[in-house]
């Protein structure tokens, strides 16, 4: 049946093809640094080959499979093209998500409510804060995208904006997003790829949480300990900040992920 689905879209096929072909001439004429732009008309922030390599996580992409669908042309690392597409994805995701739940309103009370947390400045930011199109102070999504794990037409549709060269948010990406992202952010196990067990994230807080592997995770980030003119907070005014933030993550979880019909974690940097 997949098969036929995908016969029948042969011309979207052969416009991915072009839309390839004119890529490899951008990249050529343009010394390689098309995907090396700082940031897009979205706001969000393609990372380079070098950056993606540093994150110690690198190797839960299937590589295999990459190549498989022409994603990349090594089994070793990640393709500038993938990122550029996996860029799209997180945009409209990205888009999705400011859409449905209240995060945007979340932000706004983080920084300017009576918790007063401080944004960090872009030297402080890691990755995903980086990456993020939702262009909030506070919160961006944490997930890494396995776009290798979409269909060959959802690829093709993620392609068909490579030869806009921006990170373009549209309702057929964004349909297509909310169908596919529970796949897309699944941390799999290179050993074994249909494992379903807890993975271990990054450290934050002094702590590594293990969360599902198929839980969405946002990320909460700001200074606790200093306020606007970085002075000090006092004990009292740091365990207030502490305690305000524990109690919104515990409300905020179980809200979003009634909301979204799937398990939500939020993590605090």
């Amino acid at each position: 049946m997949d098969a036929v689905l995908w016969q029948g879209r042969r011309p979207v096929v052969r416009k991915c093809g072009i839309v390839l072909v004119l890529l490899i001439i951008i990249f050529m004429k343009g010394g390689g640094n098309f995907l090396d732009r700082s940031r897009t008309e979205e706001g969000g922030k393609v990372p380079t080959i070098a950056e993606v390599s540093k994150n110690p996580y690198i190797y839960r992409y299937n590589h295999e499979l990459c190549k498989e669908k022409g994603l990349t042309e090594s089994t070793d690392h990640l393709s500038g093209r993938y990122l550029y597409m996996q860029a799209v994805y997180r945009a409209n995701l990205d888009a999705y998500l400011l859409k449905t739940l209240d995060i945007g309103e979340l932000d706004e009370e983080l920084g300017n409510g009576g918790l007063g947390l401080v944004s960090l400045g872009p030297e402080e930011q890691n990755l995903y804060e980086r990456e993020s199109t939702m262009e909030l102070r506070h919160i961006c999504l944490r997930n890494n995208l396995y776009i290798e794990y979409l269909r060959k037409d959802q690829l093709c549709l993620l392609e068909d904006q490579l030869s806009k060269g921006k990170l373009v948010v549209t309702d057929e990406i964004q349909d297509m997003v909310k169908e596919t992202y529970r796949e897309v952010i699944r941390v799999r196990n290179p050993g074994n790829w249909e494992d379903d067990e807890s993975f271990l994230y990054a450290e934050a807080q002094g702590l590594k949480p293990k969360i599902p592997n198929s839980a969405l995770v946002l990320e909460i980030s700001g200074e606790v300990e200093y306020d606007a003119s970085g002075n000090l907070l006092s004990d009292g005014q740091i365990k207030e900040k502490y305690e305000y933030l524990d109690r919104i993550k515990e409300e905020k979880e179980k809200e979003y992920s009634g909301l979204l019909g799937t398990k939500v974690y939020i993590l605090l940097e």
